[in-house]
């Protein structure tokens, strides 16, 4: 970690305030205003204030104060009701309201809004470049995030994308499945899910029977179905939390006419209420979304920015009607 001068928040007030003041060309009255995160200061003065007060490690103190958690998440166009990042957002605003924590949204197409208000931690549940890399660039506040491949630089509390793509192979291996299909988002945890698929082949010595079709979720799913059936699949996991289990069961059925789970095996991810409804009920791979919100938050509100902590939590199978076996 690079060299850097720290303020101790047992340091007076007044003496605190002097030295951001001092760093950042301004008065103490300013400082004091950008804490109280006042709208009356200009967005460059509020910039040159925080960045003087992160370099210089400093909080304000937080005994007569909540503390301010930023959630960065998708915008509401790009999110589905139920899914991955919807339903993550509700579990953190509701474990942190149980803390008595002022909570700002900040979503990806309003990014640069981070750097106009003091907050005492991050929690991040997005995965573009430009916000990964400007949140690279915040010192001396905790942050979360929901991927170990940011680790190096945050909390991070996820589910082992490998281990969920053993899992989810070992399962239909296990149902007697050797064509088997995964629609993958192409990004770090997509590709993961679908290695482990490859790695549960390998381990069970299907190498030379085992088959392995990974489509990328960023064509068409129709061409991805249809491609999927085209290769005599008997068998498709469609992970990720977005509900997009549902349009394949959808596509299967009443597109290309298959019977799910006699003609076609859908494994999808789990959407409380919602997954054990459809026609058949789905048997899906459950990524613990509440468990992980909790442990985010209690990470941000604890305070730690220096040891940075990896939370690794087991996905786990549920199984209901919709994966068939072949044995």
């Amino acid at each position: 970690m690079a060299a850097e001068t720290r303020v101790k928040n047992s340091a007076s007030t007044s003496g605190v305030l002097a030295q951001v003041a001092s760093r950042a060309r301004v008065s103490t009255g300013t400082v004091s205003r950008v804490f109280n995160n006042s709208s009356l200061i200009p967005s460059e003065t509020r910039s040159r204030v925080l960045s003087a007060a992160r370099e210089l490690g400093f909080r304000p103190r937080v005994g007569v104060r909540s503390k301010q958690i930023a959630i960065v998440t998708e915008p509401p166009h790009r999110t589905v009701m139920g899914g991955y990042v919807n339903t993550l957002t509700q579990h953190i605003c509701y474990a942190l309201s149980r803390v008595d924590a002022g909570i700002t949204m900040i979503t990806e197409d309003r990014i640069g809004n981070l750097a106009d208000c003091w907050f005492d931690g991050v929690i991040g549940i997005a995965w573009e470049d430009r916000t990964i890399e400007i949140l690279k660039k915040i010192h001396n506040i905790p942050m979360v995030w929901f991927s170990d491949n940011q680790s190096s630089w945050c909390h991070t509390v996820f589910t082992n994308c490998y281990e969920n793509g053993k899992l989810a192979g070992q399962y239909l291996l296990g149902k007697g499945h050797r064509r088997i299909a995964v629609i993958h988002d192409p990004d770090y945890t997509g590709c993961g899910r679908a290695e482990g698929i490859r790695i549960a082949i390998r381990e069970g010595g299907f190498e030379q029977d085992g088959f392995l079709l990974a489509l990328s979720s960023s064509e068409p799913l129709h061409l991805s179905v249809k491609r999927l059936i085209d290769n005599g699949c008997t068998a498709v996991w469609v992970p990720g939390e977005d509900m997009r289990a549902l349009e394949v069961n959808w596509l299967l059925q009443e597109l290309s006419g298959k019977r799910v789970p006699e003609d076609i095996s859908l494994l999808g991810s789990e959407n409380p209420g919602i997954s054990e409804f459809q026609r058949p009920s789905l048997s899906t791979i459950s990524i613990p979304l509440h468990d992980m919100a909790e442990i985010a938050v209690d990470l941000v509100m604890e305070g730690e920015c220096n040891i940075l902590r990896k939370v690794e939590i087991p996905a786990k199978l549920i199984e209901r009607n919709s994966v068939m076996s072949l044995k």
